[in-house]
């Protein structure tokens, strides 16, 4: 086995350590970061690990440049083994310039196919397939202090130390099942730096959500969105610290002129209106003056007298077909995709297949019978009045 310092700590020992796993088949990779009151998280550590070679952890407040992990990365050779990816590849997408990640393997996706539950953890999962109980002393770890100790950085690289010896148990048994090409589909969307931009439209929908605000209020509240946003970036402060939805909805209706209107607001926080009250009067004035153009179009659902029927009757078929595929509900169907599906039935394969919100895997494996259960060919039955099942009708 290779060895090299469990903590590194200079741009020469980094090259040299990504040297040596990019002549591996497999990587596996964690990250130590703190994301409380910021609305960058701060990275604290990377920590890597592959056959015969000795886990190590970067040091990013050490090493001034981490551009060869992203050459890591980007390199197709070498399979890259993370457990729930998402926060970790957050994180290094804004940490390193031209981040991408190619061949990647989350364990946690593979395992939620191969029956282990939706969101297992690293814990349960190196407990499960490795028969080794994790330590716990330093989950609490405030890992921007230095120098961390002997302990601290054993307990990190214990989160990549198993992940090699996982992804070919895990591998192994998707190609058992068939099931390769359903988990690759599944994580596609992690490796696309599109995943990890901030949707003001998303966040405009759910302001909207938080207050009884109407239609001739939008315009102002998707100013004040953007404007929370920009100045939660520019201050390096969470979005609602500068200041929640609900406060963004009682502004937008208001639609002050004066700063001692702003002041009237109920549950305002200490200090909001001396450091963002002459800010907001003008945002508000400028909006009246010349409204956005791009303020985001909201659908409301409205409901048949059928929908709350065909929720139920889809829930059920999807807990059937979980059970059968051993597959949680959650994965099966997205709370998305089931409720596009409840306010516009699919009655043909066609019209189910050309859905765009819908992966292969799920087409594959739902198409036939929930059209089947949407057009009436297949029905709710009861067995001895106890086992539930699904029959044709005749």
């Amino acid at each position: 086995m290779k060895d090299f310092p469990t903590l590194i700590q200079n741009d020469e020992m980094l090259k040299e350590f990504v040297e040596a796993l990019r002549k591996k088949s497999a990587v596996a990779l964690d990250t130590e970061f703190h994301c409380e009151r910021r609305y960058w998280p701060d990275l604290f550590l990377v920590q890597l690990a592959a056959d015969g070679i000795s886990p190590a952890a970067v040091d990013p407040l050490a090493v001034s440049d981490l551009t060869p992990l992203g050459e890591l990365f980007a390199d197709p050779s070498v399979v890259k083994v993370i457990h729930s990816a998402r926060n970790d590849l957050g994180i290094l997408f804004h940490c390193i310039n031209g981040f991408k990640v190619v061949n990647l393997f989350d364990s946690q996706v593979a395992a939620s196919f191969l029956g282990y539950g939706e969101q297992i953890s690293l814990v349960n999962l190196v407990q499960k397939i490795c028969g080794v109980k994790a330590r716990k002393k330093y989950s609490m770890s405030d890992w921007s202090a230095r120098p961390l100790d002997d302990g601290q950085i054993e307990y990190a690289l214990d989160d990549v130390r198993y992940l090699v010896e996982i992804h070919r148990s895990l591998s192994a048994d998707l190609q058992k099942k068939g099931r390769t090409e359903w988990f690759q589909g599944e994580q596609e969307s992690l490796a696309d730096p599109e995943t990890y931009r901030v949707s003001l439209d998303k966040l405009f929908s759910k302001a909207r959500s938080a207050g009884k605000v109407k239609k001739s209020n939008f315009p102002l509240l998707w100013r004040l969105v953007n404007w929370r946003e920009n100045t939660a970036m520019e201050k390096n402060r969470p979005r609602q610290f500068i200041a929640r939805d609900h406060l963004l909805c009682r502004l937008a209706v208001l639609s002050p002129s004066s700063v001692k209107s702003i002041s009237r607001i109920r549950g305002l926080p200490g200090g909001f209106v001396e450091k963002f009250g002459e800010e907001i009067v003008q945002i508000a004035s400028e909006c009246r003056k010349n409204p956005p153009k791009d303020v985001p179009v909201i659908r409301m659902p409205r409901h048949d007298w059928g929908y709350a029927a065909r929720k139920d009757i889809i829930r059920l078929f999807l807990k059937m077909k979980s059970k059968e595929l051993g597959l949680s509900p959650g994965l099966l169907l997205s709370g998305e995709s089931l409720e596009s599906i409840l306010e516009s039935p699919p009655i043909t394969l066609k019209q189910f297949n050309s859905r765009s919100n819908l992966s292969g895997w799920r087409k594959e494996v739902l198409g036939r019978e929930l059209v089947q259960v949407l057009s009436g060919e297949l029905a709710i039955s009861l067995k001895k009045g106890k086992s539930v099942r699904f029959v044709k009708v005749k």
